[in-house]
């Protein structure tokens, strides 16, 4: 991984210097020739941006599938292969593969260009390196908001790296293990970059709660956008102090450090509630959503596919091939079987068909269906009667051959080849491709919801034996899908299991499931990986502090190393 990593430095370098010929190396401080202005400084934050939505350094909706299928949510179809070693995921074998290379690649090409950025920053006396008025719009509202995105950049891009690489932070323990190379300089030599030192677990969270602290304070509530930057859409998929707060206190969460945790998740509730600047609405309303300049009041931050109104970079959550209902060439949010091509709902993904559905273990749970585990299938008042299952889930019949787009039968019944070893009903997630024709594909994503938040501080107030605080907590996230039915949530029914339930009815697929487990250190589920497979299920529950449960360093990254002999 050096070689590709210092190809990477010199490229990027060459690239933001618009044809300098300098050799870079030999440039005391090459940021003052490269990123001269603020305009320019955004060129390097944009690749961080892109790497982080729609590369694999942690883009395009990778975290949400490896959450899915290692969480024990996900069951496996049987027959169906999931694609992108979503098998070795889904049985939780933590073996070396390509996309996860592909990670640790992307990840690190964002640090450095951070590095880059804020050691520019902090090494100008006037931490003005640009020569900006430092009274003026450009240095105030964007200059330093542009660090400020920076940090964040690097703290949450260092969170993703020590949660897949590295053993899970243990909430009793010391973190003392090894981790992955931590900088926060930028490496000038080849012999740096084969010796980059790694940090323990506890260091490399200790600079993610920098950096994101670092953020909250220094970001703006909502960006002022002036001169280059007043375009419609900027803000789409960027950071706020709201985006920080919300991601700072999910770490702090995850750590164990549940007071810090709930007083930044207040702080943001307290903020939307107040500004109304975030409101809860329809569940599918995070996920209908394609152009850059309509965002949905639920979403903090989201999935950045691409601005569709324009021709620049496309993208969209490929992984929502192998684990949503939907192909990524669906049409419009509502679901219409047309056979007319490029009009209405597609079915599919990898192998003529989804590989994955949501297991029914967490269906019993949930209470959507009567009793799947002991063969009866049916569908629940409760469930007919949730938004959430009419709007972001979809229960398919078992296979029946010969049903193609445009009958009536075909958003209803499996009728794909790679899925006619389906005897049973399932039920998908149905949270991707949902953008308004023609756009399905390019549909946003939240990556943090207001909703999450409401149910997070639910479970801490329980935890602080405020029952009355966090049955009212419930009862907001579950009246919003329940009109008919509201404020079932009382002092007697409200536990960690009635909290960690509505949390899978409202937020599976989406990234989190894993993180809620292991915040309140629950035994992560076997799951029903292999239920439906004529074969041996390899999965076992999963206690805390849930040793061995990372992947290893890319071996050649280990190779190159000298840190790792």
């Amino acid at each position: 991984m050096k070689n590709k990593y210092f190809n990477i430095i010199i490229a990027i370098i060459l690239l933001l210097s618009l044809g300098s010929c300098e050799d870079f190396f030999d440039i005391k401080r090459p940021q003052e020739t490269q990123w001269t202005t603020t305009a320019l400084l955004d060129q390097g934050l944009n690749k961080c941006y892109a790497n982080v939505h729609w590369s694999y350094a942690g883009g395009r909706g990778y975290p949400q599938f490896l959450d899915y299928l290692l969480s024990g949510v996900a069951m496996l179809s049987p027959g169906c292969q999931v694609g992108q070693s979503g098998e070795e995921v889904l049985n939780r074998d933590f073996i070396e593969h390509g996309k996860l290379s592909g990670v640790w690649n992307g990840c690190y090409n964002t640090i450095m260009l951070c590095n880059l950025a804020i050691q520019d920053y902090e090494d100008d006396p006037d931490h003005n390196p640009l020569n900006l008025d430092l009274s003026g719009d450009d240095y105030i509202n964007n200059y330093l908001r542009q660090i400020g995105e920076f940090h964040f950049l690097r703290g949450y891009t260092y969170w993703w790296l020590v949660k897949i690489f590295a053993e899970k932070y243990d909430q009793t323990g010391d973190n003392s293990a090894l981790a992955v190379p931590l900088k926060t300089e930028p490496s000038t030599s080849m012999e740096e970059i084969q010796a980059e030192a790694r940090g323990t677990v506890a260091q490399v969270y200790g600079q993610v709660v920098a950096d994101l602290q670092y953020a909250m304070e220094n970001l703006p509530d909502a960006f002022t956008l002036n001169g280059w930057c007043d375009v419609s859409g900027y803000e789409c998929g960027r950071a706020n102090k709201w985006v920080a707060t919300g991601m700072l206190g999910k770490v702090y969460w995850l750590m164990g450090q549940h007071d810090k945790a709930k007083d930044l998740f207040d702080d943001l509730i307290e903020y939307a509630e107040t500004t109304g600047t975030y409101a809860l609405e329809d569940p599918e309303d995070p996920f209908i959503q394609a152009r850059a300049y309509n965002v949905c009041k639920e979403s903090i931050w989201e999935f950045n596919s691409g601005d569709v109104d324009i021709d620049g970079h496309r993208d969209y959550v490929y992984p929502g091939r192998n684990m949503g209902f939907r192909n990524r060439d669906s049409q419009g949010h509502d679901l219409i079987t047309s056979a007319e091509v490029g009009v209405g709902t597609t079915l599919g993904g990898y192998g003529g068909g989804v590989a994955v559905t949501i297991g029914y273990t967490t269906l019993d749970r949930v209470g959507w269906m009567a009793d799947p585990l002991n063969g009866d299938y049916t569908v629940t008042e409760a469930a007919e009667a949730d938004l959430r299952w009419q709007q972001v889930y979809h229960r398919m019949l078992p296979y029946e051959e010969g049903i193609v787009k445009g009958d009536p039968r075909y958003i209803t019944t499996e009728s794909f080849e790679g899925h006619s070893q389906i005897s049973t009903p399932v039920v998908y997630i149905d949270k991707f491709f949902r953008g308004e024709d023609p756009y399905g594909r390019y549909s946003k994503f939240p990556l943090l919801k207001l909703a999450d938040f409401y149910l997070l501080v639910a479970w801490l107030r329980w935890d602080d034996g405020d029952l009355q605080g966090a049955a009212d907590y419930m009862n907001i996230v579950w009246n919003r899908s329940n009109p008919a039915n509201p404020d079932i949530y009382n002092t007697s029914n409200v536990d960690h299991d009635a909290i960690f339930t509505e949390y899978l009815r409202e937020t599976t697929g989406e990234g989190w499931t894993c993180d809620f487990m292991m915040a309140t250190q629950m035994t992560i589920p076997k799951g029903d990986a292999n239920l439906l497979q004529d074969i041996e299920d390899p999965n076992t529950e999963v206690p805390p502090p849930y040793k061995g449960w990372y992947w290893p360093t890319p071996s050649d990254e280990e190779s190159l190393n000298s840190e790792y002999d």
